[in-house]
């Protein structure tokens, strides 16, 4: 009996200490990264890179200037995110079964970013104008709001043009201040800077929301500005005005807006508060603070907090909190420009979405132009990824994250096999992967025959 029971035991253990082979050159990580891939072949991306970025590298050179830039916008959006990790792509045998050219190294990668010159940053930000353009003109016209914000990115080294300013989280460390534009609903990236992180937010904005609005297509209309206290700047509300654009911007709590709100506070049946719920009611004044040239329209919101007796809360005493927004809409309500500027925060998610999926805070390089033409690629392949994932993913499913749509369709591993009309991947079986690829075949068949480049 016990001979019995280790034999049986012998018998598990050598079904699971089995040997390996490592021969198999159809298997892949990234399987359902074809789709991505036939997308791009229809939109021609290769092409658009070649048209525009003009740096060329000798004619002996293995690897082209495009194909190195494709390659790394393909590991952006596939979590590749190191410099070091983009081996593990280059030696996954479906994914090089996808390219026409040979995958580059990682070093081939570093050396080209070194290698690129200044000028090449404006020409990334212009194969990124030319995406959108692209977008734009296989959808229909439409109506746009830019949202603004900034983030800081933390450097663990010595990297070239960071600096220490207000760090939240690693007080006293050198960062990163990275400005961002997006397209409010759709999210899609306009443009973004790398600047040292004692900047202010409202460094040089004009020119950022200039080249930001020059990156619209031209049929996407610019209807509305929104942005952070950072940014509240009559010069900013003067340009605004000056082009007609709507802005809603929060406003900073200095003296002239305290006191703005300590006269509201003292002329109560003058400037009735609103209720918008339980916890927030709202007013309005149209006042100038004493440097502006003008009046303009404040919306006050007030905040109802329970006061505190250590640390116990009293619910029946309650103390106020104030937060005002600048404006030049004169056609929406108070609630109105409240609800709206509130719609302004989900840049906060977008911009962790950049940094968590898209590795935006990873600066890793010491040198400061690598770093920004990394981060321009970076832009590029999040608003390809962006593209892709509202136009042929199942509408159920077009609002998640990078990480999910790689959990759940770009890394679900997968066998390439076959040849011409027998050539298919064979997937473990999967559900809701099977929905997924069903849906993006016959939306990138339709497109294929709709696009217009």
């Amino acid at each position: 009996m016990i001979l019995s029971q280790k034999h049986t035991k012998c018998n598990t253990f050598l079904d699971l200490n089995i040997r390996a082979t490592f021969d198999n050159k159809t298997v892949s990580n990234n399987a359902s990264y074809t789709y991505v891939e036939a997308f791009k072949k229809t939109i021609r991306f290769n092409a658009l890179i070649a048209n525009t970025v003009s740096y060329q590298k000798p004619a002996n050179s293995t690897h082209s200037v495009t194909n190195t830039i494709d390659y790394m916008v393909d590991a952006s959006i596939l979590g590749y995110q190191r410099f070091m990790h983009m081996d593990d792509l280059r030696n996954d045998q479906g994914y090089a079964k996808m390219k026409d050219f040979n995958i580059p190294s990682e070093k081939v990668c570093r050396d080209l970013l070194k290698a690129l010159p200044d000028e090449a940053k404006n020409e990334l930000r212009a194969v990124n104008k030319e995406l959108l353009a692209l977008q734009a003109q296989n959808e229909k016209p439409r109506e746009v709001m830019l949202d603004f914000d900034d983030t800081v990115c933390t450097v663990f080294g010595s990297q070239e043009g960071s600096a220490c300013g207000y760090n939240p989280r690693y007080h006293g460390r050198p960062s990163f201040k990275e400005k961002v534009g997006i397209i409010s609903g759709t999210h899609e990236l306009l443009d973004l800077t790398l600047e040292e992180g004692n900047h202010h937010s409202n460094f040089e904005f004009i020119t950022f929301l200039k080249s930001c609005i020059d990156t619209l297509p031209a049929s996407w209309y610019i209807k509305r500005i929104r942005a952070d206290r950072g940014f509240f700047d009559q010069k900013n509300f003067e340009y605004c005005e000056g082009k007609g654009y709507e802005y809603i911007v929060k406003a900073k709590m200095q003296k002239g807006v305290q006191k703005i709100i300590a006269y509201v506070n003292k002329h109560p049946k003058q400037y009735q508060c609103s209720p918008i719920d339980k916890i927030f009611s709202v007013t309005e004044i149209t006042v100038p603070l004493p440097s502006w040239s003008k009046a303009r329209r404040f919306i006050l919101i007030k905040k109802s907090l329970p006061k505190t007796d250590n640390g116990q809360l009293i619910f029946d005493e309650l103390t106020y909190e104030y937060q005002a927004i600048v404006t030049n809409v004169d056609y929406l309500t108070p609630a109105e420009i409240f609800h709206d500027y509130n719609q302004r925060c989900n840049i906060e998610n977008k911009i962790d979405e950049l940094k968590q999926g898209f590795a935006f805070d990873k600066n890793s390089q010491i040198n400061h132009k690598c770093n920004e033409l990394f981060l321009l690629i970076k832009m590029i392949a999040y608003n390809l990824h962006n593209w892709f994932k509202r136009t042929f993913l199942p509408k159920d499913l077009r609002h998640h994250e990078i990480s999910t749509v790689r959990r759940i369709l770009y890394k679900v591993a997968g066998n390439i096999v076959g040849n011409g009309w027998y050539k298919h991947i064979s997937f473990a079986p999967n559900k809701l992967l099977e929905r997924i690829v069903l849906h993006v075949r016959a939306a990138l068949s339709v497109f294929k025959e709709k696009v217009v480049l």
